[in-house]
């Protein structure tokens, strides 16, 4: 895809160093648009920077670890200096741990909301700040999950920070619409990646995925990355405070069988699951 949607536009995009982050930052490129992308270690993000470089786009790469906030309004500062601005933000940096409930840690649980829950309200609130300081508006996109409205068995942790930064973009949006800043959330369900290749490697798992999602296919990178970049342009501009499900259907039945699949079985040494 090729257009001019962005032109003249910068778009920050948190965890840009995996496959959905990585995506929306290149679609966001080939569309015009200029890239501030973040991520924990800032070598994670050479692929994704040489991508968009190729399609055209002026990239600034940062290191940011958003559970720092001075290290987030650091970067975000240095960001908005190099680019001139940001007119949108897609928050998609995150964490998650299989475990089942009675044996989460403690340093899961905090991890859990020190990187999903509060490192998301740093990035949000520092690109905000911004936005709302120069009057210039923009859009902030957040990356939520299925997990925000169906539960999965074995990720209690993830599902209910998840839940929680789905109020998170309710509660942006009323306030934040007078600044002329909308903020949505999108909760994608399975999406073909390294992090659900835990379940994908499973043949039995893949095939009660499959079986559980009503259009007969997983979803892939590019699907997040074209509802990513609709939500934060121009034509989404009377779209606010919605959390926007994308999962081919597989959560319309209310419980799938798949969220209940121990995915422990498949890959017993690969429980953790960054972004």
């Amino acid at each position: 895809m090729s257009s001019d949607r962005f032109g003249g536009k910068t778009a920050l995009v948190t965890g840009a160093g995996g496959e959905i982050g990585a995506q929306s930052a290149l679609r966001m490129a080939r569309e015009g648009a200029s890239l501030v992308l973040f991520d924990r270690k800032e070598e994670l993000l050479d692929g994704t920077r040489a991508a968009c470089e190729e399609a055209g786009a002026a990239v600034w790469t940062f290191g940011v670890d958003q559970t720092d906030r001075a290290r987030v309004d650091e970067a975000v500062a240095a960001a908005w200096e190099g680019a001139g601005r940001i007119d949108a933000l897609f928050a998609n940096a995150g964490y998650g741990q299989f475990a089942p409930f009675l044996e989460i840690s403690e340093r899961a649980w905090h991890r859990h909301v020190d990187v999903n829950l509060s490192g998301t309200f740093h990035v949000c609130q520092a690109t905000a700040r911004q936005m709302a300081g120069d009057e210039g508006g923009g859009a902030i996109v957040v990356s939520e999950s299925s997990g925000a409205i169906v539960h999965s068995d074995q990720l209690l942790a993830y599902c209910t920070t998840k839940a929680a930064l789905k109020m998170m973009v309710t509660g942006m949006a009323a306030e934040l619409g007078t600044h002329r800043i909308r903020v949505n959330g999108i909760m994608p369900g399975v999406v073909e990646t390294a992090m659900t290749g835990i379940a994908l490697g499973n043949p039995e798992h893949r095939d009660v995925l499959l079986s559980e999602t009503p259009v007969g296919r997983l979803g892939k990178p590019d699907d997040v990355a074209a509802l990513v970049c609709f939500l934060c342009s121009s034509e989404a501009a009377f779209i606010n405070g919605e959390s926007i499900s994308i999962d081919g259907g597989q959560t319309v039945h209310g419980h799938p069988r798949w969220f209940r699949l121990d995915y422990r079985d498949a890959h017993e040494e690969r429980w953790e699951i960054p972004r």
